[in-house]
């Protein structure tokens, strides 16, 4: 693989992992809000999502290595 091609597509990888780090963050900050005014229900419904998120997260993590090493002995 051509290593501009390469560098561009973990670029890409990374970029939206740190997008979607972003949302889960902005997530559990708003859930941690919402617990701490007694909103429970609230905080539940702003945590839901994190864990698909995370996996989304882990997902271009490992794409993105993966891509490092393609082409590596």
């Amino acid at each position: 693989m051509d290593t501009l091609i390469k560098h561009a597509a973990i670029l890409a990888n990374l970029s939206a992992l740190r997008m979607t780090l972003a949302g889960a963050l902005e997530r559990a900050t708003d859930a941690e809000d919402a617990i701490k005014s007694g909103e429970v229900n609230q905080a539940i419904g702003a945590a839901h999502g994190i864990e698909t998120m995370l996996q989304e997260a882990a997902a271009l993590y490992t794409a993105a290595l993966a891509l490092h090493r393609s082409g590596r002995v």
